[in-house]
């Protein structure tokens, strides 16, 4: 059997991103239970529109997605030379605000979990030309440049506690077996090596892995939905960071029922999708919830002198 041929690759790459695009557009938003509010919005963001509910009596987040509209597709290829890179990459355009709307969905259930009695408006901002265009490492301050200016102008702020953002965050390394210059939202695919543990001959430690079960196993071959992000919490009324954390979210999965030869051709578009669709809600749960590595920017306080040591004699 022959390997794929790289242009059925990127077909099939295209079909699975669709996949995503359709599956995340058709999914509800927000929570049916969630306490929501809509607030005014800039040209620039997307207020998300939910069913009327009781009015909340707790504190009002508003949580912002501004992880814009593409979707990255990732592969590792063979390496033909110190020079190039092994990876071939492709964006493809989600509409519909899919993706941000998935983040909102993740963090709408995690505050909702942290404060029940909550307020939360829902914003999702418009992807931006210029900042695309902009090198990958400028686009997350740019990108959080444009999310503070929407903020800082919007009259609906003097009713909020806190300010959620989420905002794509850019990686140059590779990292724990993922591909590098990975950034937001997207699918890293690693067909190289084998997939069967008793194949692991040459000494080297495969990756951890899932398989479609949920089971813990090891390959050097497995598809990996990826969720590269910045969370930035700000007090509502001062527009002061309270924290702040980068989020390298992955989860690397294998069907080791499939024949296939290809580690993606064992994965129809949908299901592929749909493991994107949870992971990305899940981790934008997980974000807020277990911030396991954030820096906590706090109040600077005076502390008072000590009094000298006494000089021993």
């Amino acid at each position: 059997m022959q390997q794929p041929s790289f242009s059925r690759t990127i077909d099939r790459a295209r079909r699975t991103m669709c996949a995503v695009a359709v599956l995340m557009s058709l999914a509800t938003f927000p929570a049916a239970n969630a306490q929501t509010t809509v607030a005014p919005s800039s040209p620039s963001t997307v207020p998300a529109t939910a069913p009327p509910t009781a009015p909340a009596t707790g504190k009002t987040f508003a949580l912002v997605s501004a992880v814009g509209d593409q979707f990255q597709m990732v592969r590792q290829k063979e390496q033909v030379g110190s020079h190039l890179e092994n990876f071939t990459r492709q964006s493809l355009t989600v509409p519909d605000q899919a993706l941000n709307h998935a983040v909102l969905r993740g963090l709408d259930r995690a505050v909702a979990a942290e404060y029940p009695d909550s307020n939360r408006v829902f914003l999702a901002v418009r992807a931006d030309m210029a900042i695309q265009a902009a090198l990958p490492q400028d686009r997350e301050a740019l990108t959080m440049k444009r999310v503070l200016d929407l903020m800082e102008t919007n009259p609906a702020r003097k009713d909020w506690d806190q300010i959620i953002v989420v905002i794509p965050k850019w990686l140059m390394a590779e990292r724990q077996g993922m591909g590098s210059k990975l950034a937001g939202i997207g699918i890293y695919v690693q067909p190289l090596g084998p997939l069967m543990e008793s194949a692991f001959d040459d000494g080297l430690m495969p990756d951890e892995a899932e398989t479609t079960d949920r089971e813990s196993t090891r390959s050097r071959r497995f598809v990996a939905p990826f969720f590269y992000v910045q969370v930035t919490t700000l007090d509502a009324k001062t527009m002061k960071v309270i924290k702040s954390e980068s989020r390298y979210d992955f989860r690397k999965i294998v069907n080791k029922e499939s024949a296939a030869l290809d580690v993606m051709a064992a994965f129809t578009p949908d299901e592929l999708a749909a493991h994107v669709e949870r992971f990305v809600e899940t981790s934008a749960l997980k974000a807020v919830t277990n911030q396991s590595s954030s820096v906590e920017i706090g109040n600077v306080r005076t502390l008072p002198t000590p009094p000298p040591a006494e000089s021993n004699k």
